[in-house]
């Protein structure tokens, strides 16, 4: 991989565990339906949320009123947001070497995320000091989630790197397969442990 130029890292999966929108026990509780089911009956409402057409508050009124859910200490938009944004944790481990990696190269991240969750994370672990660029498929200029191809030739641009000169990391095959169809290359992520020996040639 010596015409490696930029290397573009997924969020959740990869630099954490996935955070879950619904991850509220009270909501899987009263709806009797697990976090996949869930997204799953909401899937417009849902599939909105992470390409910007919600903000928190939004979202989570149109999840209540989908529902058809009344109001109430466990279940409202302030618990369900804190409920999604505490479910994730960072993989310590993953972001010291792409600390590393940035000595050596230009990084990028690469994540479908919603406008809350994003807002979150950049504040939270100043993403700034880690990447060179950053690309969310609710940001303005993207509304589009991977595996479509917008995301991907919107970090390209960003990063000034041709598609060809970018190793894509990512959890999701679907995600890694749109990744190879524009040139770039790519890692499956499937451990902390077998990522480690992938890129270590890298470091």
């Amino acid at each position: 991989m010596e015409d490696i130029k930029a290397i573009i890292f997924d969020w959740g999966g990869v630099c954490c565990n996935e955070g879950e929108p619904f991850a509220s026990e009270a909501l899987q509780k009263t709806l009797s339906l697990n976090p996949e089911q869930i997204a799953e009956k909401a899937r417009n409402i849902y599939d909105g949320y992470y390409t910007g057409k919600y903000n928190s508050d939004s979202f989570w009124r149109e999840i209540m009123h989908f529902f058809k859910l009344k109001e109430n200490l466990e279940i409202n938009p302030c618990s369900l947001s804190e409920a999604y944004l505490n479910s994730y944790g960072i993989y310590p481990d993953i972001m010291g070497v792409i600390l590393k990696l940035r000595k050596k190269y230009k990084l990028g991240l690469l994540s479908n995320l919603t406008p809350e969750m994003r807002n979150k994370i950049k504040k939270k672990h100043d993403l700034e000091k880690y990447f060179d660029a950053e690309v969310f498929s609710c940001d303005a200029d993207v509304a589009a989630m991977k595996p479509d191809l917008k995301p991907y030739e919107v970090i390209s641009k960003k990063l000034g790197v041709p598609a060809q000169n970018c190793l894509f990391i990512d959890n999701s095959l679907k995600n890694i397969d749109a990744a190879r169809r524009i040139g770039m290359k790519t890692i499956l992520f499937l451990s902390k442990e077998k990522f480690l020996k992938d890129i270590a040639n890298l470091l």
